[in-house]
C-alpha cells in the first residue's frame, strides 16, 4: 500500500478527524480493485479528502480522475480544490462543459437551445472561424495544444479559447490527455456522449469518483427514457406539412394519427398504453425515424438560411420512436401517459437503475461514490448496481449541545389532501417556529402540500415581519439565484427572513447555507413521491427484483427520506453551527423511517404535541 505521507503531500489542509482514516481506506480499495462508497456530512472535505487520496494513485497510470457531477454546474467545484492543491504539488485538470456551454458562434447568432448549438456545430463546423482557427492552431504547435501548468475551471477554458480566437469546445478536447483530472456531468460517464471523452482517455486506466452519489439513479433513469407531448406532436405536423406539403412520405398523415392517439390515451390523468396499438394505429415505424430525422436536416438547413435558431419537432419525434423501438417488450420498461395541463405527455420510462448502471461501473479500474446521504449504503449498492463494495461512514460534524430537534405528533401529510383541520395544526406550528431567531426554512413534501399551506404562512411570515422567498414550480434560474442570495444576505444586515421550498427540490439539495445563513428547517410532511402510475410502476418493479417489502422500502421510502436528509443537511455545514429542526409529520418517529434521518437528528429529538409546542420565550 502507498504510504500516508503521500497522499498528505496533496492534502492542502491541516487535517481533521477521519479525514487521514478515509483517505487511507478509499487507496486501499482502489489498490485491490474494488469500488468504494463514502457516506460523510457536507464540510467534512469530501472532495480535498478524495483527491488527495486517488492523485498518487493516478501519477502512475495512463487514465485520469473522472470526476462526475450531477450537472454541468457543478463542474468547477473540484477544480478548485485542485488549484489549491496544485500550489503544493503541480496537476492539471479541467472542469469539461458540453458545447451548448462552450460555442463562440451559436453565442454570434445568439443560439441557446441544446439542439440548436449540436445542429449547429453539425451542419457549420468546417466553415466555422474559431474551429479552422482551432485547426490553424494545432498545425503551427506540431500536432498538439499544450494546455497551461494550472487547473482550468470553465470560465479560464473559455476566456483562454476566447483570447486565441479558437473554438473552446474543441480546445477542451485538445488538453483532455494531459488531464489528471477531469471534471464533468454525469451525462458523459451514463450516456453515448461519453465517447468524446474516451476518445482521449482510456476509461479502463481511469478513476470514476460519482459525486452526490445518492443522485446517480434518477439520472439513469432520466438519461435512459424519452418523452413527447401532444403540443410537440402539433408542432411536428406543422413542420412536415409545411416542408412536405405534398406529405410524399406519408409523414403528416402518420402525425395526425399520433397526435389523436395521444389525445385519446388520457381518458385519465395518467396511466399507461401499449405500443404495439400506438404503432398499429399511427403506422409508425422504423423506416419513419429515417425519413423525420431526413425531413428535420430540411428545417435545419432553412432556419440556418434564415438566420433562426435551428431546432425541429420532427427530430424529438423521431428520437422518441427510436428509444420506444430499442426497448419495447423489455421488463423494467414503461410506456406512459399523463396530462400535463391542456397537453398530453408520452413517456417510454426506463426503470431498471441497477441493470443500466452496473456495466457502466465496470468500464473503470475503480470508482469512488460519495455523498452525505448515501447511508443506507446497502440499498444504495443494490438500486445502483454496485458489487464488491468497500465502504466508510463519517458521523455528522454537529455538536449536540448546538443541535435542538422534535418531531410533531399530531400532523402528517398522508393521504392525497390536507384537511382543514391539519392545516390549522400545521399553521399553528409554524406560527411557533417562525418565533425562533435567525434565518429560518420551511421545506415541504411537495408543491402540492406547499400550495396548500402557502397563503397561512405567508399571513404568518407578515405577522412575524419575516421577508418571504419562495421557490415556486417552473422558476427560471436567474431569478432563483436572485432569490437565494437576497435570502442568504439578510442576517448580515440584521435581517431574518423566511424560505419556503420543497424538500427536492433546488434550494433543498443544491444550495449552501453556512454560518448564519440558514439556522432552523422545519420539514412539513415526508416528501415521498406522489403515487402516481408512474410511482406505482417503479414499486412495483422494484418488488418484483427485490421483493414485496423490500422493493417498496427501496423504490419508495428510501429516496423520500434521503430528500428530507438533504433538506436537513443545509443547516449543519461546520462543528460551529446551530441549528433547530421541526419535523412536522408524527410519522418520522416510526422505527422504518426514524433509522434513516441523519445522526445529529437521533442524537438530539424530542416529541411534542402540535399543540404542546410553546415558543422560546413562554
Amino acid at each position: 500500500m502507498m504510504p500516508e505521507s503521500d497522499a498528505m503531500e496533496y492534502f492542502p489542509y491541516e487535517p481533521r478527524r477521519y479525514q487521514r482514516e478515509a483517505m487511507v481506506s478509499i487507496r486501499s480499495a482502489v489498490e485491490e480493485g474494488r469500488r468504494f462508497c463514502l457516506h460523510a456530512p457536507t464540510g467534512f472535505g469530501k472532495t480535498p479528502v478524495v483527491l488527495a487520496a486517488l492523485l498518487p494513485i493516478i501519477e502512475n497510470m495512463d487514465g485520469s480522475i473522472i470526476w462526475a457531477v450531477r450537472t454541468g454546474n457543478e463542474t468547477d467545484r473540484p477544480i478548485e480544490e485542485l488549484k489549491l492543491i496544485s500550489k503544493r504539488k503541480p496537476v492539471f485538470g479541467l472542469s469539461f462543459r458540453g458545447k451548448r456551454d462552450m460555442c463562440l458562434l451559436a453565442r454570434d447568432l445568439k443560439v441557446t437551445s441544446y439542439e440548436g448549438v449540436s445542429a449547429l456545430c453539425r451542419m457549420r463546423r468546417e466553415r466555422c472561424p474559431y474551429y479552422r482557427e482551432l485547426k490553424r492552431s494545432i498545425e503551427r504547435g506540431g500536432g498538439e495544444l499544450v494546455p497551461p501548468p494550472t487547473p482550468l475551471t470553465f470560465t479560464e477554458v473559455f476566456e483562454l479559447a476566447s483570447d486565441m480566437g479558437v473554438c473552446p469546445y474543441f480546445l477542451q478536447i485538445s488538453f483532455l490527455e494531459y488531464a489528471h483530472v477531469i471534471s464533468l456531468s454525469y451525462n458523459y460517464v451514463l450516456s453515448p456522449l461519453g465517447w468524446v471523452v474516451r476518445h482521449r482517455v482510456p476509461f479502463r486506466s481511469s478513476i470514476l469518483v460519482v459525486d452526490e452519489a445518492h443522485n446517480v439513479e434518477r439520472a439513469a433513469m432520466e438519461l435512459n427514457s424519452k418523452s413527447i407531448t401532444s403540443r410537440t406532436v402539433e408542432r411536428a405536423l406543422k413542420e412536415a406539412r409545411r416542408y412536405d406539403p405534398e406529405d410524399e412520405t406519408g409523414l403528416g398523415a402518420k402525425l395526425d394519427s399520433l397526435l389523436e392517439f395521444s389525445l385519446k390515451e388520457a381518458r385519465n390523468e395518467d396511466g399507461t398504453f401499449e405500443l404495439e396499438r400506438l404503432l398499429e394505429e399511427t403506422g409508425l415505424g422504423p423506416d419513419d425515424v429515417k425519413a423525420l430525422y431526413s425531413l428535420a436536416q430540411e428545417v435545419y438547413r432553412d432556419q440556418m438560411r434564415r438566420g433562426k435558431e435551428p431546432r425541429s419537432y420532427l427530430n424529438s419525434i423521431a428520437d422518441f420512436l427510436v428509444v420506444a423501438l430499442e426497448k419495447a417488450d423489455q421488463d423494467g420498461v414503461a410506456f406512459l401517459y399523463s396530462r400535463e395541463g391542456s397537453s398530453v405527455k408520452l413517456e417510454v420510462w426506463d426503470m431498471r437503475t441497477s441493470e443500466i448502471l452496473a456495466p457502466v461501473w465496470d468500464e473503470f479500474r475503480s470508482v469512488i461514490f460519495m455523498s452525505g446521504t448515501l447511508e443506507p449504503i446497502d440499498a444504495f449498492a443494490q438500486m445502483a448496481g454496485v458489487d464488491r463494495c468497500a465502504r466508510m461512514s463519517i458521523p455528522s460534524m454537529a455538536d449536540p449541545d448546538r443541535v435542538r430537534s422534535v418531531i410533531i405528533r399530531g400532523v402528517s401529510t398522508k393521504g392525497e389532501e390536507l384537511s382543514g383541520e391539519m392545516v390549522r395544526r400545521y399553521l399553528r406550528v409554524i406560527d411557533v417556529f417562525l418565533s425562533l431567531p435567525g434565518n429560518l426554512a420551511i421545506f415541504t413534501a411537495s408543491y402540492r402540500i406547499q400550495d396548500e399551506v402557502l397563503p397561512g404562512i405567508e399571513e404568518l411570515a407578515g405577522k412575524h415581519g419575516r421577508p418571504i422567498f419562495i421557490e415556486r414550480r417552473d422558476m427560471q434560474g436567474d431569478e432563483a439565484s436572485r432569490i437565494l442570495r437576497e435570502f442568504k444576505s439578510l442576517p448580515r444586515s440584521g435581517g431574518e427572513g423566511l424560505l419556503v421550498a420543497p424538500a427536492g427540490g433546488r434550494f433543498a439539495e443544491g444550495a449552501d447555507f453556512p454560518g448564519e445563513e440558514l439556522e432552523g428547517v422545519l420539514l412539513l410532511g415526508i416528501p415521498f413521491d406522489r403515487l402516481t402510475t408512474k410511482t406505482r410502476l417503479f414499486i412495483e418493479y422494484n418488488q418484483r427484483i427485490h421483493g414485496r417489502m423490500r422493493g417498496r422500502y427501496l423504490a419508495y421510502v428510501v429516496p423520500a427520506l434521503r430528500k428530507a436528509s438533504q433538506a436537513l443537511g443545509r443547516v449543519i455545514r461546520s462543528e460551529e453551527d446551530e441549528g433547530v429542526f421541526v419535523l412536522a409529520d408524527e410519522r418520522y418517529a416510526k422505527r422504518m423511517y426514524f433509522k434513516l434521518l441523519p445522526d445529529f437528528i437521533k442524537r438530539s429529538v424530542s416529541l411534542a404535541r402540535w399543540d404542546e409546542i410553546r415558543p422560546p420565550h413562554a
